[in-house]
C-alpha cells in the first residue's frame, strides 16, 4: 500500500486527467484493430460466433491498453497534485513515485530497467503537471497556453516526453520473447500516432488562442 491515495480533486486536476484519458482512448482506437462485421454474417449467422469472440478480446485489449497508457500519467498527476496542495515534500514525492513503480524490489535487471525508465518519465510528467496546476487556470488548453506560451515550447516538451516514453517501451521490449513480435510493432505504431496526435493538438491549442 503506497501513500498515493486518490486526492480530493479540483477542476484543474480533473481537466488534466480528462485530457490524458481522451488521448489514451483516441490512441487505442487508432492502434488496435477493431473486428468488423461482414455481410456474410447475415447469410451465415454461425459466423457471429468467432466475431463475438474477437470482439470480446478487442474490448479487453482496449481496457488494458488505456490502463497501460495512463499508468505513469496517473502516478505523476497524483503526486503533482499533492505537491501543488503542499501535502507532501519533494523528498516524499520521490519516495512515493519509487514505491508506486517498484512492484518487485528483487526484480531482475531487465525489469529493474523498466522501473528506472518509468520513474524518469514520471519525473518529467510530474514537473509538467505541477506547472500546469500552478497556472491558476482550470481547463487543459488554457493551462497549456498559460505555462508554455507558444506552440514551439509545448512541442519541445512533447518531444522530450515522446523520447521518455520510447525509452520505457524499449526497456519493456527487451523482456519480450521471440514469438511476441506483434508487441514491438504495436508500440512503434503507438509512438508514431501519439506524435501525430500531439502535434495536431498543439497547433489547435495555440491557433485557437490567436482567434
Amino acid at each position: 500500500m503506497t501513500n498515493l491515495e486518490q486526492p480530493l480533486t479540483d477542476e484543474n486536476y480533473k481537466s488534466i486527467l480528462a485530457y490524458e484519458t481522451s488521448i489514451a482512448q483516441i490512441i487505442t482506437a487508432r492502434v488496435l484493430e477493431k473486428p468488423e462485421l461482414s455481410a456474410w454474417m447475415i447469410l451465415f449467422p454461425i459466423l457471429f460466433v468467432p466475431y463475438m469472440q474477437r470482439h470480446s478480446r478487442y474490448k479487453e485489449s482496449t481496457k488494458g491498453f488505456v490502463a497501460g497508457y495512463l499508468y505513469t500519467k496517473k502516478i505523476a498527476l497524483d503526486v503533482a497534485y499533492k505537491l501543488y496542495k503542499n501535502e507532501i515534500s519533494c523528498e516524499e514525492a520521490e519516495g512515493i513515485i519509487a514505491e508506486s513503480v517498484h512492484k518487485n524490489p528483487k526484480a531482475e535487471e531487465l525489469i529493474s530497467n523498466i522501473y528506472h525508465q518509468q520513474i524518469k518519465e514520471i519525473d518529467l510528467l510530474c514537473d509538467h503537471y505541477l506547472a500546469l496546476l500552478a497556472t491558476e487556470e482550470d481547463k487543459y488548453d488554457q493551462m497549456v497556453r498559460s505555462h508554455y506560451e507558444s506552440e514551439d515550447n509545448y512541442l519541445s516538451f512533447m518531444i522530450r516526453l515522446a523520447q521518455m516514453e520510447k525509452e520505457v517501451n524499449r526497456a519493456a521490449s527487451a523482456t519480450f520473447k521471440g514469438d511476441e513480435v506483434e508487441v514491438p510493432r504495436i508500440m512503434n505504431k503507438m509512438e508514431t500516432k501519439l506524435l501525430e496526435l500531439r502535434t495536431q493538438e498543439a497547433k489547435q491549442i495555440f491557433n485557437r488562442s490567436e482567434r
